[in-house]
């Protein structure tokens, strides 16, 4: 264990230690049942704010940051708990006097409330992270694309007197990907397979400008389509 999880470990029994002694000392004329369940309320909480502060808000090896997107409502439960939870047990020992029973039901439902409060949270962080996995699907394609292009562009750069009307129209294709927006239509994806399908055919052809000039052209005006029509699909 690393020594800043046992400093961890070890604020957290100091903090729970001074709940336990507070609540003993001033504890005044109230039972022992109350007294117990005052001090398991007050745990609880002190759990929540202590995890929430000792676990980081942003975990940089997480892309998705599906923590950071729950964490307004995780907080919001958290201090809706906690706000209930302490005027319960202050209204419940010192303006009420509630009963052992009353005081625990009570509890037992705000407890039952955070749970769901946390369930919630954890839904969404899930939604989070799920909408980040259909973005990179998305995106993936695209990137392939960009990436066909570039070894295609840097194959052409390495041959000797390639056509110029060529070269332009390769390399205004590369730049022209950079418009293209993300899609999760399937049709898109099918373009973004073909095109890259093309490019890999083409890096192939343009090795011999001799025999495949007519091949180039015919690819070239498929991949112009191709992004015309993925341009299009959205």
């Amino acid at each position: 264990m690393s020594t800043k999880k046992i400093i961890s470990w070890l604020l957290l029994l100091f903090g729970e230690a001074i709940i336990i002694t507070s609540f003993i000392l001033f504890r005044g004329t109230i039972p022992d049942n109350i007294l117990v369940l005052n001090i398991v309320v007050s745990s609880i909480i002190y759990g929540l704010f202590f995890v929430d502060i000792l676990v980081p808000w942003v975990d940089l090896k997480d892309k998705s940051q599906k923590r950071v997107g729950s964490l307004g409502l995780r907080w919001f439960v958290t201090w809706v708990y906690a706000i209930v939870a302490i005027a319960v047990m202050t209204g419940g020992n010192v303006v009420y006097e509630f009963t052992f029973t009353t005081q625990l039901i009570i509890q037992f439902i705000l407890l039952f409330c955070l749970l769901l409060g946390l369930l919630g949270t954890a839904f969404a962080s899930d939604k989070v992270e799920q909408v980040y996995e259909q973005q990179t699907i998305n995106r993936s394609g695209m990137i392939e694309m960009s990436n066909a292009m570039r070894r295609l562009n840097e194959k052409v750069d390495e041959i000797r007197n390639f056509p110029p009307h060529f070269t332009r129209r390769i390399k205004m294709m590369e730049e022209n990907l950079r418009f293209l927006a993300p899609s999760d239509k399937q049709e898109a994806h099918e373009l973004e397979h073909s095109f890259v399908e093309t490019v890999e055919n083409m890096a192939f052809v343009i090795s011999d400008l001799t025999i495949n000039k007519e091949q180039i052209e015919l690819n070239l005006k498929k991949l112009e389509r191709l992004y015309q029509n993925r341009k299009n699909s959205i």
